[in-house]
């Protein structure tokens, strides 16, 4: 039993450097090997729980690992701006003589967008 849980440890350790379904395989595998041990306490118990934690595990790496891919994007996705906003002003302000001004020429906003959701400043 203790030769049989040193190598799940080592197996586990080994793997480490995979991602994904490879680590999540060799984690189930072991874990499931110390299962089948424990419960049917033969060889054949061991194999099974070997494969059926190994197939587990192989399952859950690779959705961790796509989660993981999933958030690396989003994450990349915000970090990028989501659009911008130009605003050009060419106005002339003339001082009346009655105290009063008055204002002529152009205003122009533009504004692109990125990414959805980015609605751009008001007008």
């Amino acid at each position: 039993m203790k030769t049989l849980a040193c190598v799940a440890l080592l197996m586990i350790g080994g793997c480490s450097q995979f991602g994904g379904g490879a680590n999540g395989a060799a984690i189930g595998g072991g874990i499931g090997a110390l299962a089948g041990q424990a419960i049917g306490g033969n060889t054949t118990s061991t194999l099974i729980g070997a494969g059926v934690g190994a197939l587990g595990g192989m399952i859950v790496g690779d959705e961790i690992e796509r989660q993981d891919q999933l958030k690396r994007e989003y994450e990349r996705q915000q970090s990028q701006a989501n659009g911008y906003t130009t605003r050009t002003t060419n106005t002339r302000v003339i001082l009346n003589p009655d105290g009063t001004y008055t204002r002529t020429g152009t205003e122009t906003t533009e504004s692109t967008v990125r990414t959805p959701g980015y609605s751009g400043l008001p007008y």
